[in-house]
């Protein structure tokens, strides 16, 4: 993907952003290995992908090379950082994990998709550039790049989401996005879950049953929520919470939830915390 520095994330046409929310829908629907739309022909792939190591199938979404194999601009990375995308439509858990900080919150890509696959979830969500991919500012909110996908609501980890949001409509599912802190950010604070608004959760919340949770497994975790003022990392600006918090999809620039609909989980976590077996058990748990 493209890597920091590297000026190497474009943003999706209208049409490309269209288009990838059709392929989407196709592959919640159960559709895979099919030819994808003209705008995105020689970007993206979509296959079926057999894990050796617990023998499933899942369709997988990707940037690739282009179709003749070659790398555009010469630089050994895809050329335009739109991401992957896999669904495993045999799932018992309408959970979808999210890395959108790849490589900059070091090793959350991976503890995403195997706390995916280990917890019979439904989707895995990864951004495809470094969030410090490019130098120009989001034009969504100016003081990130726009190449953070938290931070800008043209990127296909938006458009995705979007799908999600009008796939399910009024179906019970999550979004849980895994994110990482320094461990001096908060330094009173392992982990800190919150749905993206700065609000005491109720006890009775998903974020507080995960925490309990956690607790359960882990007694030594100092496990945090909003309203306990020890961190402040609520992820407001977050567009994907905030589309997913009820705020209409052309308006999460510049508008933050007045409510949270606990459909947008956001995990913060210290680099010692980040071990995705350490975190099977409490989303089995707290998602049965």
């Amino acid at each position: 993907m493209p890597q920091s520095g590297s000026n190497g994330y474009v943003a999706p046409t209208p049409t490309q952003r269209a288009d990838w929310r059709t392929v989407v829908n196709q592959m919640l629907k159960g559709s895979c290995d099919f030819a994808v739309p003209a705008s995105l022909n020689g970007i993206v792939q979509v296959k079926t992908f057999t894990d050796t190591g617990n023998g499933r199938n899942y369709c997988l979404l990707m940037e690739v090379l282009d179709q003749n194999g070659l790398d555009q601009n010469g630089n050994d990375f895809v050329d335009h950082g739109f991401g992957t995308f896999i669904v495993y439509n045999s799932a018992t858990r309408q959970l979808s994990h999210q890395a959108v900080h790849p490589i900059a919150d070091s090793t959350t890509e991976s503890q995403a998709v195997t706390v995916f696959k280990d917890t019979d979830s439904r989707s895995y969500l990864m951004a495809g550039a470094d969030r410090r991919a490019n130098s120009a500012a989001s034009t969504c909110r100016p003081s990130h790049p726009e190449s953070d996908a938290s931070h800008n609501s043209n990127t296909m980890v938006q458009a995705t989401n979007e799908e999600l949001l009008a796939y399910y409509g009024a179906a019970s599912w999550f979004a849980i996005q895994w994110h990482g802190m320094k461990a001096s950010t908060c330094p009173n604070t392992d982990v800190y879950p919150s749905h993206g608004r700065d609000v005491t959760p109720a006890p009775t919340d998903k974020i507080a049953v995960l925490r309990d949770n956690l607790l359960v497994h882990h007694p030594t975790w100092d496990v945090d929520l909003p309203g306990c003022d020890s961190c402040s990392l609520n992820a407001t600006e977050n567009v994907q919470g905030r589309l997913l918090n009820g705020v209409a999809a052309e308006s999460v620039c510049d508008t933050e939830g007045s409510s949270y609909t606990q459909k947008f989980i956001h995990i913060e976590q210290d680099p010692n915390f980040r071990n995705p077996g350490d975190w099977i058990a409490p989303i089995m748990d707290t998602f049965p």
